[in-house]
């Protein structure tokens, strides 16, 4: 599998997790479209996204050209939920991202999942570093929505989306503690917040179709 797929220059990027164990040697690229949990994390609400902003300004975004990337690419190197030092190897892929946020620095990039996150959150060097274990969906549903009311579109904004989690036997209760009675639907909350700072950055954001 590749490292990296899409356009690095792109102003939102997409950030996973690992490759997938079972796949890493028949997929192409990182979210590779023929893998269904693709479809599942980010299509669904691509599709919330793309809706909203047509409505609202006539437009789309030009989805195809963000930047993709998992957060490591072996996922036996991964740290354990419950570790907040985390193995050299995943210290190097931290220091390796973070050149490249320094070096194109996109407006938004989409964490899927609590590793993800983290991982996201110790290139931006946030405070305090946590394990990662630490993200349950009630937790990144707050950091969600605490991101998004202080958007600004001229700096790196991590924004962090679920992963398997809204796919898997636990679905419901992903929408439910995501959306802590902001809402009832994940998909629908999360790509309604998402068009929402998008439209107010339109003149901002080189994005659109």
């Amino acid at each position: 599998m590749k490292r990296e797929a899409g356009n690095r220059t792109f102003p939102i990027w997409l950030l996973g997790d690992s490759e997938p164990k079972r796949w890493r040697n028949e997929l192409d690229t990182p979210l590779d479209p023929r893998h269904p949990i693709r479809h599942n994390i980010w299509t669904s609400v691509l599709d919330v996204v793309q809706e909203a902003v047509f409505r609202a300004d006539g437009r789309r975004v030009d989805a195809g050209a963000s930047y993709i990337r998992n957060a490591v690419g072996d996922p036996a190197v991964r740290p354990g939920r419950h570790a907040v030092s985390w193995p050299p190897a995943v210290v190097a892929e931290v220091a390796s991202y973070r050149k490249l946020v320094g070096a194109y620095a996109p407006s938004l990039i989409i964490c899927f999942g609590a590793f993800s996150f983290e991982f996201g959150r110790r290139v931006l060097g946030e405070p305090p570093a946590r394990r990662f274990g630490h993200w349950t969906s009630r937790n990144l549903g707050t950091e969600l929505r605490h991101r998004i009311a202080a958007f600004d579109p001229s700096m790196p904004n991590l924004l962090p989306f679920l992963h398997r989690s809204i796919a898997g036997g636990w679905f419901l209760s992903g929408h439910q503690h995501f959306c802590d009675g902001h809402a009832d639907n994940y998909f629908e909350h999360v790509g309604a917040m998402t068009a929402d700072v998008l439209l107010s950055a339109r003149d901002e954001l080189d994005i659109w179709l």
